[in-house]
């Protein structure tokens, strides 16, 4: 087996084993989904607009993986490969979003926090390339200073990046586990995700402003990552004033579509810097 056909089949068994788990899990509440459907007039609404994000993400997924495999040679460092796990993964945080939403009001506080730690893990997840990304591009950065010269080493550069990315998902993870209600894990998931996009905004923007990544439109995928940021820093608020109503989740989730379809649009149009 070589290593295109390696990472072929390792991608298609993660999906395999998230999507029986997603369906092992719906099962499980599947007489509280039933009730929601029941009892709930926009359900239905909910779950279609939530259906067509997933559908959107899982093309822009599919679309640069197949364009990673379509490369010469593979990295787990090319940005593809990371853009592909970021939306890939993220399919599986909206089939839990819905399932949150579809079993809100008939879930007891208990059910309800530990869906929404499982949720957070899967966040943490979907930014984990990313966040590789912008650590990569930080020490790079540092690496420009002669007190950091150290990590112009690409080798060790990578190694530095694992070893704080493994610091900042064990911490994470130790914050989610102990989180005791839905109040505390409500404060810690914008201190978990806002410090990280706001990065990833910087990382794209740092990029454009010196000319790099070319393979891709850095400029516009800071665009999109800011709005993304802007978002998620606007929704809590929106949240509490107008409380969790279809009309809401509808709305944020065109939002989120219009967001990514920016991002989407950075990484198919190749930047034309001038020399």
């Amino acid at each position: 087996m070589n290593k295109r056909q390696l990472y072929l089949y390792s991608i298609l068994t993660g999906i395999l084993a998230g999507m029986i788990g997603i369906i092992s899990v719906y099962l499980f509440y599947s007489a509280e989904i039933s009730e929601s459907f029941a009892t709930i007039k926009d359900a239905w609404s909910v779950s279609i607009i939530i259906f067509i994000r997933i559908g959107i993400i899982s093309g822009m997924g599919f679309y640069v993986l197949r364009q990673w495999f379509n490369q010469e040679e593979q990295y787990l460092s090319d940005i593809p490969f990371l853009f592909g796990m970021f939306f890939i993964i993220l399919i599986f945080g909206k089939l839990l979003d819905l399932l949150y939403n579809l079993t809100y009001f008939t879930l007891n506080s208990e059910e309800v926090l530990i869906l929404i730690k499982v949720r957070f893990f899967v966040a943490i997840l979907t930014l984990l390339s990313m966040i590789y990304l912008s650590i990569g591009m930080v020490l790079y950065y540092l690496s420009l200073k002669e007190r950091y010269k150290k990590y112009g080493n690409k080798q060790l550069r990578k190694e530095a990046t694992l070893k704080i990315l493994t610091i900042i998902i064990a911490l994470e993870a130790v914050a989610i586990i102990l989180a005791p209600n839905t109040t505390v894990i409500g404060i810690l998931l914008p201190c978990f995700v806002l410090p990280s996009l706001a990065t990833i905004v910087w990382l794209f923007a740092f990029a454009y402003k010196n000319q790099r990544l070319s393979q891709v439109h850095p400029l516009i995928i800071a665009i999109g990552f800011g709005a993304f940021l802007v978002s998620n820093i606007i929704r809590p608020v929106a949240q509490n004033i107008v409380g969790e109503s279809a009309t809401y989740i509808i709305t944020v989730e065109i939002i989120d579509i219009i967001i990514f379809l920016v991002i989407f649009t950075g990484l198919i149009v190749k930047v034309k810097y001038r020399t």
